[in-house]
């Protein structure tokens, strides 16, 4: 893998295996690696390069500046921030954005061949399955030694080594899967090919344990994609019948012996279909959709999304609170004070422990049986209050919009939400006017994209950095592929 490198290019390759195996682990060694990539990048190009570029990245050089202009509109946002502290904050976490472009751009990366990228991948399925398999080894203990419940395998509870969001732990393992998929269909070798049956079934046990609702329903995704890519677009029906049968038999398997893997997401098709429940995301965009509305052009700055957001839900509060009817013939301050007390009696029986709150049927029969005894009308009273809880919730916990895009355009406006959607559009408009397809690619814009219409998954580092890295790492690839078949052609 190393033979022929020269010493930057070994160093840089090093530092990119390090860099994928440790983003499954811990945010702040990832950064290290991205600062270590960078530092490598510009020391190559100073000692080895010579300051020379290669020529089919410079070809390809409006893409790479396309996409660092996303750092670019968070340092223009902060002409109209209020809040210079924070937005200074957010400037320097949105740095990912900047500096995995012009690496990739100005490090010659001709020497990444199709099996040292496989390599990369490798390792992050290594970092996922290694990660993965600590905690399950300490949750067994916990469970066969220490006698704790079966819910220490669950969500965060088996994350205990250290714990991830379950939303980005499913994304690494998501990317991992499809590389798997992508391996065990093209590698003719059957040790390769066991081997990544097998990292499969564990990552996708590992994503159920995981609980995270857009986690499953992009993993069954992904698998229909796959399968139909391989079996209807190459064509390769024995394939495509052994890994459908697979898939079948594996996810009706863990559907079967993991309990409640999905009752999350029917709980939220219940609640959003239901009269009077609500799913808590719907209820945030009625809290800043007004903002999206009043500063779609510019957005309201860099350091002013948190700020405003909570004014926006607090205003939607307002409004939800002025909806509830007084009975007949009570005076407006004694009404006023009644619906107050109310409310307040709401919110404790809907207490889920650490300050989060949830409708329930306990809350649901109190307001029916004592709403008029508060001043109040019980029917005004349950069409609000499952929204005004989980108002309540993302005031206090001062949640953002929990969907990337909508987080962008809040800040940065229209042209950021561009630049934001140029990330997945050139690629995949490169692949169809080339006709080079990479399905991995693919499918990881695919996992993005989806996540990101349910977590702001560009707000921490843990979604910047892998977002930015493998992003980079594909479309060089990609180019050099592009390249290479314009060449032969």
């Amino acid at each position: 893998m190393f033979t022929g490198l020269k010493p930057f290019q070994t160093a840089e390759l090093i530092i990119m295996l390090a860099l994928a195996f440790v983003i499954p682990f811990h945010w702040l060694a990832a950064q290290y690696g991205e600062v270590a990539l960078v530092a490598c990048a510009v020391l190559k190009v100073v000692f080895e390069q010579k300051f020379k570029f290669n020529p089919t990245q410079m070809k390809w050089k409006w893409v790479y500046l396309v996409f660092m202009a996303t750092w670019l509109a968070y340092l223009v946002g902060m002409i109209h921030t209020e809040n210079a502290g924070e937005g200074w904050f957010e400037v320097s976490k949105k740095l990912g954005f900047l500096l995995f472009p012009l690496a990739f751009l100005i490090s010659d990366m001709s020497y990444l061949t199709k099996d040292r990228i496989r390599a990369v991948f490798y390792a992050l399925v290594a970092g996922t399955l290694v990660f993965f398999l600590a905690n399950v080894l300490w949750a067994s203990y916990d469970v066969i030694v220490l006698k704790y419940t079966t819910e220490r395998f669950f969500d965060d509870e088996l994350m205990k080594l250290y714990y991830v969001h379950h939303t980005y732990m499913s994304m690494y393992v998501l990317l991992a899967f499809a590389f798997c998929f992508v391996e065990f269909c093209n590698q003719k070798s059957l040790k390769i090919k066991i081997i990544n049956a097998t990292a499969m079934l564990l990552m996708v046990v590992l994503v159920f344990l995981l609980d995270s609702r857009a986690g499953i329903l992009t993993l069954l995704v992904e698998i229909i994609v796959l399968w139909f890519y391989y079996t209807f677009i190459l064509n390769k029906k024995k394939i495509g019948v052994i890994s459908g049968v697979a898939a079948v038999v594996i996810l009706v398997a863990v559907v079967s012996t993991v309990p409640g893997c999905f009752s999350r997401i029917t709980d939220t098709v219940k609640n959003v279909t239901s009269e009077k429940k609500t799913d808590r995301r719907l209820v945030q965009f009625a809290g800043y959709k007004s903002l999206l509305k009043d500063k779609w052009l510019f957005g309201v700055g860099s350091g002013d999304r948190n700020d405003e957001t909570l004014k926006s839900y607090k205003k939607h509060e307002e409004e939800l609170i002025s909806s509830i009817v007084p009975i007949q013939g009570i005076d407006k301050e004694e009404f006023t004070v009644k619906r107050t007390a109310l409310l307040d009696t709401i919110c404790r029986l809907t207490s889920l422990g650490g300050n989060w709150n949830g409708p329930n049927d306990k809350a649901e029969d109190f307001i029916k049986d004592n709403a008029e005894t508060y001043g109040c009308t019980a029917e005004s009273v349950l069409d609000i209050y499952c929204k005004y809880i989980y108002i309540k919730n993302a005031l206090f916990f001062e949640l953002d919009s929990h969907n990337q895009f909508f987080d962008t355009m809040i800040s940065i406006g229209i042209v950021g939400l561009l630049l934001l959607l140029a990330y997945f559009v050139i690629p995949v408009v490169l692949m169809i006017k080339h006709r080079k397809f990479d399905v991995t690619y693919l499918i990881f814009l695919m996992i993005i994209a989806f996540n990101a219409l349910f977590e702001s998954v560009f707000e921490v580092q843990v979604g910047i950095i892998f977002f930015n890295f493998f992003n980079m790492l594909l479309f060089t690839s990609l180019i050099f592929n592009v390249q290479s078949y314009s060449k032969s052609r």
